[in-house]
């Protein structure tokens, strides 16, 4: 491929697709430990991130994602007061975590310091939030520390590189009866998946695992412009330890955030009426991930 653009290119998640962005200028481009990670700007889409050449944000428009992540499970919880992040070295989701006044404590967990620091450096508008004191930054691996940390947590919010490589490793079941383990009673799991009609069996595959661990689940899709088709979804669900509140949708948000109060607390994507309508699939979509 022709020099200045950024290939996405990914077997494992999207067979037989190439996502393509015109680089105007690289910022970063170097290899971690872990894994590539590069920095560009785009006429459109500003400053990029992409680690292992998937596209993971992009100041035009990260706050769709992020928000979305963050406000599905925070909403769906009656006082979030702990939160634990595992990826999100961006520091994005930690940013919109933040914004909820209920939220007391986040702990961030990443195995790459790398990209914090580079995050800090070319898209502080996201990276500013792991200076503040309300966050906990853990640089280890999210397998080592699920299974060792003693912390417990309200919400649990999975925000991993999508590259295959992260799904065998971190989506598997031994991790999901870890994270089952730290999260309290009522407590509330998120995780980016693939977008409706993307990649059914992987999708069907994360959905059996995370099943396993969350007694009431829910899907919602968000539009994403610089991702892979164009939109990504969120997995998330409800972890019951007592009494089962079955009655309850996930799809409604028990905490109120109307469209003043979205922008009062910064908010360009997420309220109330949003989180309700994202979650409102294609007919014949719907019928089989409820089957699953």
């Amino acid at each position: 491929m022709a020099k200045g653009w950024h290939v996405e290119e990914c077997e494992y998640s999207y067979a037989g697709q190439k996502f393509l962005l015109e680089e105007k200028k690289v910022l970063y481009d170097k290899q971690s430990q872990y894994q590539h990670i590069k920095v560009f700007v785009h006429e459109k889409y500003g400053t990029v991130l992409s680690l292992d050449d998937c596209i993971q944000a992009t100041t035009y428009d990260e706050f769709l994602y992020q928000e979305m992540l963050s406000f599905l499970p925070l909403c769906s919880h009656p006082a979030p007061k702990s939160v634990l992040i595992i990826g999100g070295g961006d520091g994005g989701v930690a940013r919109e975590v933040l914004k909820d006044e209920r939220v007391s404590n986040v702990v961030l967990v990443d195995i790459d310091e790398e990209v914090l620091s580079v995050c800090k450096k070319y898209m502080p508008s996201m990276a500013a939030s792991l200076d503040d004191s309300r966050v906990k930054i853990v640089i280890e691996d999210a397998t080592k520390y699920v299974q060792d940390t003693e912390d417990r947590f309200d919400v649990i919010i999975l925000d991993l590189t999508d590259n295959g490589v992260a799904d065998e490793k971190i989506l598997g079941e031994e991790f999901y009866i870890n994270i089952r383990r730290i999260i309290l009673d009522n407590g509330i799991i998120a995780q980016q998946t693939y977008c409706p009609y993307s990649n059914d069996d992987r999708l069907a595959a994360e959905v059996k695992v995370f099943k396993k661990t969350a007694d009431k689940i829910c899907y919602g899709f968000v539009p994403v412009p610089s991702f892979p088709n164009g939109n990504i979804g969120i997995l998330f669900g409800r972890v019951y330890k007592s009494v089962a509140d079955s009655h309850r949708n996930l799809s409604v948000p028990i905490y109120s955030i109307d469209e003043n109060k979205a922008l009062d607390m910064g908010l360009k994507c997420y309220y109330n009426k949003y989180h309700q309508s994202c979650c409102v699939l294609p007919l014949d979509f719907s019928r089989w991930f409820y089957n699953l």
